[in-house]
């Protein structure tokens, strides 16, 4: 089964997340290698935010593994 991997930029003060999520390019083939990734990506999209404007909104990275649809 493949994994896809989705981010979200989060406010803690609106209680709400950024629409669209960001979907990673690629697929992970387990969910611990997606998960590994979610934590680097939401990392790397974290530090490239604004400090003032992450520490006025207390903004956060969430993700998701969403396992591949076969239909």
């Amino acid at each position: 089964m493949k994994f896809f991997l989705i981010l979200w930029v989060c406010s803690a003060i609106h209680g709400s997340c950024i629409v669209p999520p960001i979907t990673v390019p690629g697929e992970y083939d387990s969910h611990t290698e997606c998960v590994s990734a979610g934590y680097k990506e939401g990392y790397n999209v974290f530090i490239a935010i604004e400090k003032e404007l992450a520490e006025q909104q207390r903004l956060f990275v969430a993700f998701h593994c969403n396992p591949e649809v076969s239909i």
